[in-house]
């Protein structure tokens, strides 16, 4: 079975592919990544998931005013 990744576009066998599975405001999403794109993607989704985590921790603390 053949993939195309979602960052690249080019098609690669299911072997060479990592599908990740996220949830939205669109319900279940899969991302299809190649080995190369993987690294980039890991950091946007590392840097989006620490941004969420820092507004839950700021809506959290109580206002001083």
């Amino acid at each position: 079975m053949k993939y195309i990744c979602n960052q690249c576009g080019n098609v690669f066998q299911a072997d060479d592919i990592t599908m990740h599975y996220t949830t939205g405001n669109n319900g279940l999403e899969i991302v299809a990544i190649c080995p190369s794109d993987l690294e980039k993607y890991l950091e946007k989704t590392k840097a989006a998931t620490n941004q969420k985590e820092d507004d839950f921790e700021r809506k959290k603390m109580k206002m001083k005013w």
